[in-house]
């Protein structure tokens, strides 16, 4: 039995997601770790090979709207060169032995081919970018590597 992946929630990201908080629908507050009589917690996902500490907090009067925020929020931010219109996606991944984590993925949608598609990388100055596309009723995946050609003695 493979791990196996569950999406959480997915959103594009607003001028206040990047520069304060990310607010988490209410709706699937029950899909990640609970607050135990608390406010907030450090909440941990997985984002390409670095496991990412966020602090995950709702308010203590008022409406108790779930975020990402603070310090850790932005310096995940800052690391991936985030910006507005990027899609963060998160899922929960159960893994054989009954025991989960988090995972997230990053990236820009774009129209790839007529095909709509998410590439990953940060950007221009980036080596490498990936073009994803997960066609969920056939159970489908493209993923495209798109790089600096690798050609011997070419004049760059």
């Amino acid at each position: 039995m493979a791990a196996n992946s569950k999406l959480v929630f997915s959103k594009l990201l607003s001028d206040t997601d990047i520069n304060k908080r990310l607010a988490v629908p209410s709706a699937i507050q029950s899909s990640l770790p609970p607050f135990n009589g608390g406010h907030a917690l450090i909440f941990q996902f997985l984002h390409r090979t670095r496991l990412w500490l966020i602090r995950y907090s709702i308010r203590t009067k008022g409406y108790k709207k779930p975020v990402f925020s603070g310090r850790l929020w932005r310096n995940f931010v800052i690391y991936n060169n985030l910006n507005v219109g990027d899609r963060f996606t998160l899922y929960r991944v159960q893994v054989e032995d009954g025991s989960y984590y988090y995972r997230v993925e990053v990236g820009r949608e774009i129209n790839f081919l007529g095909i709509n598609a998410m590439t990953y990388g940060s950007g221009s100055t980036a080596d490498e970018h990936v073009i994803t596309h997960h066609h969920h009723q056939e159970g489908l995946s493209l993923e495209l590597s798109l790089g600096q050609p690798n050609v011997e003695g070419a004049d760059n």
